[in-house]
Parts: C-alpha cells; structure tokens; sequence
C-alpha cells in the first residue's frame, strides 16, 4: 500500500508499476474506444455532418487516388465559400491520413486519437519521472487530462481536431525546460519550433495559435527567456508557412464573427463541476450575455478533480513559489489566457492586425491550456504534500476511495457524451460521404501559394537542422 504513494517504495515492486500504468493506459484505451463506439461514429450531427467527416472522407479521396488534396468537388464543408481545401486552417494533413487507404473514417478516427492519447500519456510520464510522482498523484492527473468535460465534449460533437490537445504535455516539457532547468539551445528551439506545427497538422491550428500565445507570454517572464522564445516562435511560424500562406489567401471571407469567452468568472467554475446533458446544451447556457452552447463551456473535472486544481494546482504552487515548479515564469501565462477566456476581452487583442490572433473567434476554448498547466502542477504539489506526512493505513484507504470518486465522476460524465448517447439529442443532418471527391483543376494562384509556403517551411527545417547538429559537434569539440 505504501508504494502506491511513494515512489521510491514504488521502485524496490517493478511489477506494482507495469501492472499499474499499463492496466491505466489499457482502461484509457477501453474508454476512448467505447466513447467513439469503437469506429462505428454516426456521422449524421453536428460538426461530424457539416465539417469534420467530410473533409475526412475527401482526404480519403485523395489518398485512395494518390492526388494532392487540393480541391473539393462538393463544396457544402467548406462552408460553400471556396473549393480550396487548403486554405482553411484546420483539416487533418497529418502523416497519419495515409491509414485513410486503408481504414473508413469512422476507425481512423478511434485510431488518430488513440495515438494522439498514447504520446499524450507518454508526455506525462515524462513529469512523473522528473518530479517522482506515486501511482496515486499520476492516475489523478492521468484521469483529468484525458477525461475532462474539455476534450470529451469537443470531440463528441465532431471537433475531431481538438485531438491535438494531447500533445499539450510535450509542449510543457519543454516549457519546464525552458524556464526550469535553462535550456536555450538551437536543439530546444528547433523542438519546439517543430512540435508547435505537428501540433497544427493534426488540425489543431486553434491549439497551436494558444501555445504561440503561452511561449510569447513566457518569454515576457525574463531576459533568460525571451530570447530562445523568441527564435522559436518566429521559427515555428516560417515552419508552419505551408499551413500559413494558403488560408491567407482566404482572409475575410470566412465568419469571423466574435463569440467570446465565460460570461462571468462564475460560469467558469461551474463548467468545472457540472454535467449538463447533451439534450440541454444548446438552450441551457444561452442568455444575453451568451450564444455559445455547452460544449464550449463544458470543463467537466468534477467536484473533486476542481477542488485538486484550485488547492494544490493554483493554491498550495502561489503558496510555496518554489522555482522547481516553474514559479513565477508560468504565472503570467495562465493568468493572461485565463483573463482572455473570460466576457469578451479577447475582443480588443483582435484589434491587433496578426491574422493568427485574429483568428480565435471563441476565446472561452483557450481556458484549457491554463488548466493542463494547473493540472500538472497540481500533482507535482499534491506528491509534495504526500511526502509532508505520515499516513496511515486509514488515510490510505481513503485516498484511494477519493481517487476512485473522482474517476467515477468522470466516467459518468464520458457516458454521456459518447458519441452513441450524444446523437440522440440533435436534429439528423444526412451526409452522404461519397461525394466528398477531389475535384483538382489548374488554379495557378493557389498552388504557387502553396509551393512558396513549402518551400519556406523546407528551408526553415534545415536551417534549424543544420544549427542544432553545429551546435552539437561544437558542444563535442
């Protein structure tokens, strides 16, 4: 008992730690799969309709044909405005899709999160082995970042690519490695540079524009770390220019109509802590102050997963301030993304003419990478606070009686909004996926945008190549 609360009790019973982080990973593997009905996805609502299934389905297209995806014959996913496929920011152009050739959309998409889930976890392993979390502090924080109201609400309404969320952990990798251990390196910047735009090809150009935000706010927290902030940033937007220029083409012809944040501070704690039904997501949240349904809002952690982040994640980390926790360079960046969550400030950050910016019309979904943040250091703060006492066997019991609370409470709140129980409550939005072909024709316009994106985006990955092997034959001489 006392090796699932310490680790270095953990370490003299091997089997105690495969047995308990693979059992995690495989009920995490089981719960994915059951929330997307193992592949067999109904297509016939919501985003799975309008957006996301069908632009799946014509790169699918593009593959079985060995075409680029460039045009779109049915134009109805593009929301009619284009036959560009390209120029919005947000399909699927991961390396992934080529399984298209081989798999149906609705399998692919079980099995493009399932990866994305896996190297998730693979992230947070990473904070278990720095910071020596137990078996207990990191099922806590495996559970509330892959099963909170966030990510499982998004995806059940066909945000499919949301999915690029679970890469969050090896951004704050390097982040901790940043501001914690001093790296500034070309080998950091170059890491950096090219996780932000494998983060943008799983279609997470949202996700990626919030972490740009998150690194440029680091950067303001010392001298130490503005300048590799800098270089990265800056080297992860001429890397990203194949995925930049062609949506540029496009600008203003797309809604860009500003739907906001949390109506108030209120509603942001009670996201935390509600389950409201599919049913009620719609009409439920919606009043003067708001036109968003709740699967914007919904950041379901439960009573006391939302308890675990406010007292160790933001109380117990504001209390100590200790540097290995990353204290105070992280304060300003999730106080800032926080703030720009909320009402409608992020209006007057739109102001600013930088199109990336620009391009964030629900400011409510920046919310989550403050919250990773927290959840992380939260387990980093609740191990502290384990290793502060004594307990005994009665507190140990209960520990674990919590912790299996918490994960009910999350298992409820999956079933909800898996995908078989969350149809039911919407209107039937026939698709046809058949006919969502390559439709490619000479468009000279668009494809030099694409072929000069390209080619600043190969040269940027060698120039970040060539500067981080110098860099390591000259750390070697």
């Amino acid at each position: 008992m006392g090796a699932i609360f310490d680790r270095q009790s953990e370490k003299d019973i091997p089997w105690l730690t495969w047995g308990w982080l693979g059992g995690l990973y495989a009920m995490g593997v089981f719960l994915w799969g059951k929330f997307f009905n193992w592949g067999s996805i109904p297509f016939d609502w919501l985003d799975w309709a309008e957006v996301n299934a069908p632009r799946l389905a014509f790169v699918k297209d593009a593959v079985m044909e060995g075409v680029l995806p460039l045009h779109m014959a049915d134009t109805s996913a593009l929301r009619n405005v284009t036959d560009r496929f390209l120029t919005v920011p947000d399909p699927i152009l991961s390396p992934q899709v080529l399984l298209l050739k081989f798999l149906d959309v609705g399998p692919f998409v079980l099995l493009h999160v399932l990866l994305l889930f896996t190297l998730g976890a693979w992230g947070l392993l990473w904070f278990r082995r720095r910071y020596n979390l137990s078996l207990v502090s990191f099922t806590a924080l495996f559970l509330l970042f892959n099963f909170n109201g966030h990510i499982l609400a998004h995806l059940s309404v066909g945000h499919v690519t949301f999915a690029g969320y679970f890469l969050f952990p090896w951004f704050l990798v390097l982040i901790f490695q940043l501001v914690v251990d001093g790296q500034k390196s070309w080998a950091w910047v170059a890491k950096m540079a090219i996780l932000l735009f494998v983060i943008w090809l799983q279609g997470a150009f949202h996700q990626y524009v919030w972490a740009l935000m998150f690194l440029g706010l680091i950067g303001l927290t010392s001298w130490k770390a503005f300048w590799p902030a800098l270089k990265a940033g800056i080297a992860a937007v001429l890397l990203s220019m194949v995925r930049i220029l062609p949506p540029a083409m496009m600008l203003g012809q797309y809604d860009d109509e500003f739907l906001g944040g949390y109506p108030s501070v209120w509603d942001f704690v009670r996201s935390m802590v509600t389950i409201v039904f599919p049913a009620d997501s719609i009409e439920a949240p919606r009043n003067m102050l708001n036109t968003l349904a709740w699967w914007e809002f919904d950041l379901y952690l439960g009573l006391i997963g939302a308890a675990f982040l406010l007292y160790f994640g933001l109380g117990r980390w504001l209390k100590y301030k200790r540097s290995e926790t990353a204290y105070p360079a992280l304060l300003l960046p999730v106080a800032v993304l926080f703030v720009f969550s909320i009402g409608r400030v992020y209006r007057l950050v739109r102001l600013i003419p930088i199109p990336l910016l620009a391009g964030e019309r629900a400011s409510i979904r920046m919310i989550i990478l403050p919250v990773v943040t927290l959840l992380i250091l939260a387990a980093i703060e609740f191990q502290a606070w384990l290793r502060e006492r004594k307990l005994d066997p009665v507190l140990q019991v209960s520990s674990l009686g919590i912790l299996f609370l918490l994960g009910h409470d999350l298992w409820q709140h999956l079933k909800v909004w898996q995908v078989t129980n969350a149809v039911e409550a919407f209107p039937v939005a026939r698709v046809d996926l058949t006919l969502k072909v390559v439709g490619n024709h000479p468009d000279p316009a668009y494809t030099n945008m694409l072929v000069i994106g390209a080619v600043v985006s190969a040269l940027t990955l060698a120039a970040l190549i060539v500067l981080w092997v110098r860099e390591r034959r000259a750390a070697r001489a």
